[in-house]
């Protein structure tokens, strides 16, 4: 039977109202985290997303104190920046666990559990015991989500596999979102359809529990920095910087005379160096000999920051793969510092020259996993960690070079770095894991055996 007009709007009516009535109480809810960026002793930023305009607000306090309750000063969620926040948290105990909540418009949100973070010991530089979990490559489908096992994006359980192992910190290696070539076209909608693609990333449903656990860090690669294999003659890179410091909380951006997303970030007796390996980038396939990855500005500061640290372990992070070679002198094949011959060499020279102990890399961007190692005559053995994919397709034809056997993994996954054990007897663990938490490999470094003997 045809229902009339009139019919429907006395249908329509006790909705219409209910409606109003929630928008009178707050027109807005959280869309995104929120999520804490590495805390010092004394403060943390914390990033959330809501899905209209709003002011926002953390009550917060000490893990063992619920009624020693603190409230931040009220930050506003504006359009311009897809109503992304950033809040800030100053005045904390240092080596403190902090619980946290959430207000919207003055409303709090009610979550399965309160996010948390630690702060950093009062000694920066004291050694602690430290989870990292890291991985590469999430790619999240477009709605209405098909969430097949094939599919180019699937295994998002992995968001609370990871989630449950409790990290002290999520260190994201690129490619963190997937850009679409529609993103970037016309050319006058690009900058909101890029900013579409980290909101709808972001609002993605299975990974609020990651978002809000621990504390994130993240570089970009390609493709949370344009199309893919991108370089610096994209059109479109100081709009994809602008987007990418919205949506994480690190404290750092480049230099104030070098756009980038570089950065240093000390935790205790480990330092993170956070690489850019795109905005500077030149075309992996140009034959000038003096092609860049990194750029030199951004170089010179990496060889100032690693002198400079004191750090036990100095993580060396980059989207692109450092240390793996080509398959043959004649095969270029696809992306990495080794398209980069004389900016490698001579920094890997210039590591050797200085005697920097400690210097470990990671990164991402391949679609599977493996360790690297590279001999060095007369000091310490390189090793760099690739971890990819995180929930995108795996690599069909994987070809490591300098592989560490029995570490090639073909499948979805995220690898953890646990440093343990005392002053002057410290210990890097890494593990490699699978959708479901199964642990696939565990290497051991003693810090002793990244020293220059």
């Amino acid at each position: 039977m045809l229902l009339t007009h009139r019919a429907l709007r006395r249908l329509a009516l006790p909705w219409l109202l209910l409606a109003l009535h929630a928008t009178s109480v707050s027109a807005a809810t959280l869309a995104g985290g929120p999520m804490a960026g590495p805390a010092t002793a004394e403060r943390v930023g914390v990033w959330l997303m809501t899905d209209a305009p709003a002011q926002v607000q953390l009550e917060y306090w000490p893990h063992t104190q619920p009624d020693a309750v603190q409230r931040s000063v009220p930050v506003a969620t504006r359009p311009e920046p897809g109503h992304t926040a950033r809040v800030e948290l100053a005045g904390l105990q240092a080596d403190t666990r902090y619980a946290y909540r959430v207000l919207v418009d003055g409303t709090p949100v009610e979550l399965d559990e309160a996010p948390a973070f630690t702060t950093a010991p009062a000694d920066p530089a004291a050694p602690r015991e430290l989870l990292i979990a890291t991985a590469s490559c999430n790619y999240v489908p477009d709605p209405p989500y098909e969430l097949t096992p094939n599919a180019f994006g699937a295994g998002f359980e992995i968001f609370d596999t990871v989630a449950a192992q409790r990290p002290d910190v999520m260190l994201w290696l690129g490619d963190n979102i997937y850009y679409r070539d529609s993103d970037f076209e016309p050319a006058d909608e690009a900058a909101a359809r890029m900013h579409q693609r980290w909101a709808a990333t972001r609002s993605f449903a299975p990974l609020q529990r990651l978002l809000r656990t621990g504390q994130h860090l993240a570089i970009w690669d390609d493709h949370d920095y344009g199309p893919n294999n991108a370089n610096r003659d994209f059109a479109l890179k100081a709009t994809a910087l602008a987007h990418f410091k919205d949506f994480w909380a690190n404290p750092g951006y480049g230099l104030p005379d070098v756009a980038g997303t570089f950065t240093r970030v000390a935790l205790g007796d480990v330092e993170l160096f956070l690489l850019d390996d795109r905005y500077h980038r030149d075309d992996d396939a140009s034959e000038d000999p003096a092609r860049t990855m990194l750029g030199a500005a951004q170089l010179a500061w990496l060889r100032d920051a690693l002198r400079d640290s004191r750090a036990t372990f100095k993580l060396v992070a980059n989207g692109s793969r450092m240390l793996s070679d080509r398959p043959s002198p004649e095969q270029r094949g696809g992306e990495g510092w080794r398209n980069f011959p004389a900016e490698r060499e001579a920094f890997l020279d210039w590591l050797a020259a200085e005697r920097i102990d400690g210097v470990f890399f990671v990164s991402g961007d391949i679609h599977y996993t493996h360790l690297t190692e590279r001999e060095r005559p007369g000091t310490y053995p390189l090793t760099e960690l690739t971890c990819s994919p995180l929930t995108s397709r795996v690599h069909p034809r994987p070809f490591p070079v300098r592989e560490v056997p029995g570490t090639l993994i073909t499948q979805r996954n995220f690898c953890t770095l646990q440093f343990s054990g005392p002053a002057g007897a410290r210990v890097l663990r890494i593990a490699a894991w699978d959708v479901a938490g199964t642990r696939l490999w565990e290497y051991e470094f003693p810090a002793a055996r990244l020293h220059t003997p």
